[in-house]
């Protein structure tokens, strides 16, 4: 059993660094470096949390292929626990492709029925002790519509867990006003342009009112080196640094403020320690890299 469950997706990354869009997709191009690395909004947080000393539990499904036994191999070395039905024949575990510019900025190329875009409620396993469960990434499979995920958030509360959601950019132009789902959740991270997608706003100030009144109790919209929003006041990051790769910096951020919620500090900490994590992960490529500095 784990103190932590957190659902969603787990992948492989390549990474490309410098890659100037014209020229790229132009014709031949020399990147400045190509880097494999493990991916995925859950497996990224899994893999902090659990560097951290937290237990831990992946809820996410894999293809039983050289790359999905590859991510097997690095749960278990990093004692990450995960249900027995994680691979599956006849699917292919997603690979995104993660162009990074000059800027640390990225773009991703990804399969359509990769792995992380098929999960669905019968993969998903809650442990009975666990106080907090993260739902890694709002819209990343296709197979969970917010029917299935009101069933699952509304049993994750029964069982009185702490619900934390973080979320992508809305697939087919979803709408904060018709979304059940997000009245169970207890936290929920988004960046500015997800905020301003889901909310169709370009206010952000109006998006964080209309989050709130979809009924979720805690609204952190993530701001990049403006460090993040919370009830109307903005929350810096306590250094700036030269960001080389965004990548897995969001997932970075949430994953402090489980820390912090595990830990029971206040929510002044949780988001220091968010935001500490998340601009760690801006100096290195790769989501997860900035773990081989701590």
């Amino acid at each position: 059993m784990s103190s932590v469950n957190i659902i969603g997706a787990a992948c492989i990354d390549l990474l490309i660094r410098n890659v100037d869009e014209d020229r790229f997709f132009s014709g031949s191009f020399k990147a400045e470096r190509i880097i494999s690395s493990f991916g995925g909004d859950a497996l990224n947080e899994a893999l902090i949390l659990s560097k951290m000393g937290l237990d831990v539990k992946l809820c996410a499904i894999l293809g039983d292929d050289p790359n999905g036994k590859l991510i097997l191999h690095e749960l278990d070395k990093n004692h990450i626990s995960y249900d027995q039905n994680i691979l599956n024949k006849g699917i292919d575990t997603y690979i995104s492709l993660v162009f990074i510019d000059s800027n640390g900025e990225r773009k991703f190329v990804g399969s359509e029925n990769g792995s992380l875009r098929l999960l669905d409620l019968d993969d998903i396993k809650i442990d009975e002790d666990a106080r907090i469960v993260s739902f890694a990434s709002l819209f990343i499979s296709k197979a969970l519509n917010d029917e299935k995920q009101c069933k699952l958030f509304a049993y994750i509360k029964e069982n009185n867990k702490i619900l934390v959601c973080d979320c992508s950019k809305p697939k087919n132009n979803e709408d904060v006003r018709d979304l059940k789902c997000l009245k169970y959740l207890d936290y929920f991270f988004c960046n500015e342009s997800e905020a301003k997608a889901l909310c169709h706003n370009e206010d952000l100030f109006e998006c964080e009112r209309l989050l709130y009144e979809a009924g979720i109790r805690n609204v952190i919209i993530k701001c990049g080196s403006k460090g993040c929003l919370y009830k109307g006041e903005f929350y810096p990051p306590e250094q700036n640094i030269d960001c080389i790769d965004s990548t897995g910096a969001g997932d970075s951020f949430v994953a402090g403020f489980i820390e912090g919620l595990y830990r029971n500090y206040d929510i002044n900490d949780c988001i220091s320690l968010a935001n500490k994590y998340g601009a760690s992960a801006c100096k290195y490529v790769g989501a997860t890299s900035w773990l081989s500095h701590v």
